[in-house]
């Protein structure tokens, strides 16, 4: 056979699985300890241990009481844009973007599942994780494919397309994406590990461990799971010809690599080895870890209970001798044999008397008080009695260890004020604040790995289905939206991904703070309207004042694309009153003007036919003072003549 044709030879496992083994070398102690704090928890015991012993299970009280104060609900996804500006296409993705996850979330119970085993492996033996996936489904369709051939090239189903070729039609099956999901898998403490570091940034590798029926093996890594070794996961069920029986494979993630490699203990070769599946901006497909106490030395938790588990003991003793002394304190005593019937006093019925034979020898020898004797009780009810106030405080040691005390401080009652309620509220989470923001920073981890996937994984289509944005007012801008999540750049630019509230608050809070939100829109947009109304130059800088508000509010944002849309309309309506009013001034000025120079040629017109006849009237005037001069001349002259001629008589006389 030839050198090309031998089977290639599988890599060796020994690294890893030597990586793994210094792992568990590391946390071995750490994993006893959690076993016996997980048995406490449970309070596993023998059954003769249950007869002879009495526990007081503080450790389960306590994890009832944190773990719903710090995780008690499915956190929501709050998607926002980076900058609460305006910005379609960016509010458009983030909404898509919360939906998805919203979907992811809600859709299935893996999530809430998950991140509530996480809770409890952090309350117990100090570590909780989880793993996320990328899972697509796919199914085929028929696709048909048409080409036109030249005559006599081909042969099959055809039909004349033009002179000399034919169309040919066929149909090929192809495989699609009919469905995508990133589940949220629980890993067990144990099943969970990574390379030895300080610190969480330091580590390099992780691991989780699952087992694998032969089946399932086979069908995942083929012919050569079938020589991988089977353990057992946990006490063999055995039949007469079958034990059920598992192989533990592990799916280590090598950031320095960029690796993914599967392999099984017990087994010299890897089983499979493949690039980086997700392509993630941390690598890895978990979060970092909910811890309990860590220092800066080790990543090895302590458990919360090794804090206290001195005093849980002590409380355990306590409650053994209260139980010892319960079972001594009897109304137990000594009778006078010589009158039996005394025997009968303590089990005879109310009111009842009891007959004495010889009654007159009981009366010489004192009566009751000397005939019987009881054993005295009042040194040992006070001793219990201390027993409970001991007990009670060792309780209140570990309440202040555990940070349970406040959680009492805060408990109310009906009778208080409002303010002391709130004081009493705000003080109760002052010392849990820490535990539940790390709960948080963990379910936001899982939310922006999930929102990775989304982004780089889900089809177009997909993500218009399981959001539903063709069905909002963004629906015009859903391929723009689209197409910056898959831009990595951009999207880390423009998006921002938290999580809601983690405890289950007063059921009245939504309506509370939609009612709120109308009540501060409804004020101020009768005052707006009325200054728009007085002051229209003002209207756009209303405008933006009533969506900077709107924005800040988280249950506004359903309907912020219908206020960014009524707002534009307005601002459109508004300029084009402000052009129509422009045209009808500008028109009303060109009718001014025609008007100004018609009255102004009117004007001129009149004033020439004035000036005409004033000179007209001046002529005629001065023709009227010619003639009147004409005339005073004659006059003059005739008077004259008359004077002359009166002259010359009178000298004649």
């Amino acid at each position: 056979m030839d050198k090309e044709e031998q089977p290639v030879k599988p890599d060796s496992s020994e690294v890893w699985l030597a990586e793994i083994q210094s792992y568990r070398k590391e946390f071995d102690s750490w994993g006893s300890r959690g076993d016996a704090i997980v048995k406490r928890y449970r309070d596993e015991r023998g059954s003769s241990q249950l007869k002879s012993e009495r526990r007081y299970n503080i450790l389960w009280s306590n994890i009832q009481t944190l773990r719903p104060a710090v995780f008690s609900k499915t956190p929501k996804p709050n998607v926002s844009r980076r900058f609460s500006d305006k910005d379609d296409v960016s509010r458009c993705a983030s909404r898509i973007l919360e939906r998805s996850l919203l979907y992811e979330v809600e859709q299935y119970t893996d999530f809430f599942t998950s991140v509530r085993g996480s809770v409890i492996d952090r309350l117990l033996p100090g570590r909780g994780t989880v793993w996320v996936r990328y899972e697509p489904e796919f199914g085929t369709i028929q696709q048909e494919y048409t080409s036109s051939m030249p005559m006599g090239e081909m042969e099959g189903q055809m039909s004349d397309v033009a002179e000399g070729e034919f169309q040919i039609t066929s149909t090929e099956e192809v495989e699609i994406v009919t469905h995508e999901c990133c589940p949220t898998d629980y890993v067990f403490w144990k099943d969970f590990a990574h390379s030895p570091a300080r610190t969480w940034g330091e580590v390099t590798w992780v691991a989780r461990r699952a087992y694998l029926s032969y089946d399932e093996g086979v069908e995942r890594f083929g012919k050569i799971f079938a020589n991988v070794p089977k353990t057992s996961v946990s006490q063999a069920e055995e039949t007469d010809n079958n034990i059920r029986k598992k192989a533990a494979v592990w799916e280590v993630w090598d950031k320095e690599s960029k690796k993914v490699i599967w392999v099984a203990e017990k087994f010299p070769f890897i089983l499979d080895k493949r690039d980086d599946p997700l392509e993630l901006d941390g690598f890895f497909p978990c979060p970092e870890p909910l811890y309990a106490t860590l220092t800066t030395d080790t990543l090895v938790p302590v458990p919360d209970y090794a804090q206290y588990q001195n005093q849980a003991t002590e409380m355990d003793d306590l409650t053994d001798r209260i139980y010892r002394l319960q079972e001594a304190l009897k109304v137990v005593g000594v009778y006078d044999a010589s009158t039996p019937e005394l025997a009968k006093l303590l089990k005879s019925e109310d009111n009842t008397l009891v007959p004495v034979k010889d009654w007159a020898a009981l009366v010489e020898k004192g009566g009751l008080a000397n005939g019987v004797q009881f054993v005295p009780v009042q040194d040992i009810a006070s001793v219990l009695m201390e027993m409970y106030k001991a007990r009670e405080s060792v309780k209140q040691i570990i309440y202040e260890i555990t940070g349970i005390s406040d959680i009492i401080r805060g408990a109310s009652v009906a009778s208080e004020t409002a303010t002391a309620q709130a004081i009493k509220s705000q003080f109760a989470s002052l010392r849990l604040n820490d535990m539940r923001d790390d709960v948080e920073r963990f379910c936001r981890d899982i939310l922006r790995i999930k929102a990775e996937i989304i982004c780089t994984k889900y089809q177009p289509d997909v993500l218009k289905a399981i959001s539903g944005i063709d069905k909002t007012e963004d629906a015009q801008f859903a391929d723009a939206a689209i197409q910056l999540l898959k831009d990595d750049s951009m999207r880390e630019y423009s998006i921002d991904i938290e999580t809601e509230s983690l405890v289950k608050p007063d059921k009245t809070a939504e309506q509370q703070n939609r009612v709120m939100f109308l009540q501060t829109a409804g004020t101020f947009l009768q005052q707006a309207i009325q200054a728009g109304q007085q002051v229209p130059e003002l209207s756009p800088l209303l405008g933006e004042m009533l969506m900077f508000g709107i924005r800040g509010f988280k249950t506004a944002r359903p309907i912020e694309a219908a206020f960014e849309q009524a707002m534009q309309k307005l601002q459109d309506g508004q300029g084009q009153k402000m052009q129509q009013q422009i045209q009808q001034l500008q028109e009303q000025l060109k009718q001014v003007q025609q008007h100004a120079q018609q009255a102004y040629q009117a004007g001129v017109n009149a004033g020439a036919n004035q000036i005409k006849e004033q000179e007209t009237q001046v002529k005629g005037q001065e023709a009227q003072i010619h003639a009147v001069n004409a005339q005073t001349d004659q006059y003059r002259a005739e008077t004259e003549r008359g004077k002359a001629i009166a002259d010359a008589q009178e000298r004649m006389m």
